[in-house]
């Protein structure tokens, strides 16, 4: 081979070794480095981000105490931001009070609600059956609920001839039908 194709050959296998380091060595650490560099641009994003909040923060805790004081002045009313939420919290404590006696609650329909003066009246029309020696405990515990429930139209139904000739029968439960209001602060309208 001649000198001058033998520093050819030499070159091109200088450039391809160059390649190959740069391939296996150079390129790989100059991605890790951009990864890291985006990773930094993305985490900075996120700081400042995080810092704007705080920097709301006083903002939202003095909200939250302005809220939690309205909250504790107005103990007997339902809690929800709307009559829905209203009368699924009103409609979950009476189930529990009913349930707690051995009753057992067979539908219950929201009423349209009415606001005046700023509070929202909620009802709810039940029908339930409820044992007879615990009615009285069931009403109780519906009429001193805090949050205040109020009972209204009731109308109960005992099954015709439980007594047989005068044997004694457990008492049956009777059927309830009733109405149970409660109210929710709205605000001045």
């Amino acid at each position: 081979m001649s000198p001058g194709r033998q520093r050819l050959l030499a070159l091109g296998l200088l450039a391809v070794a160059i390649g190959l380091v740069w391939l296996a060595v150079v390129q790989p650490v100059a991605d890790a480095f951009a990864e890291q560099d985006a990773r930094i641009g993305e985490l900075h994003s996120q700081l400042i981000a995080y810092r704007a909040r705080m920097a709301r923060r006083a903002i939202v805790e003095m909200r939250l105490a302005e809220l939690k004081s309205h909250e504790a002045s107005s103990t007997g009313l339902i809690v929800g931001r709307s009559p829905e939420i209203a009368a699924s919290n009103i409609q979950t404590m009476v189930k529990t009070m009913i349930e707690s006696d051995l009753g057992q609650v067979r539908s219950a329909q929201n009423l349209t609600p009415a606001t005046s003066d700023g509070f929202q009246r909620i009802e709810i029309q039940y029908e339930a059956s409820v044992p007879m020696t615990r009615l009285k405990d069931v009403a109780y515990r519906i009429e001193t609920n805090v949050p205040y429930l109020f009972l209204d139209g009731i109308d109960l139904r005992a099954p015709e001839g439980w007594q047989f000739g005068g044997a004694q029968v457990d008492p049956p439960p009777l059927e309830v039908h009733w109405t149970v209001r409660g109210y929710r602060w709205t605000g001045p309208q």
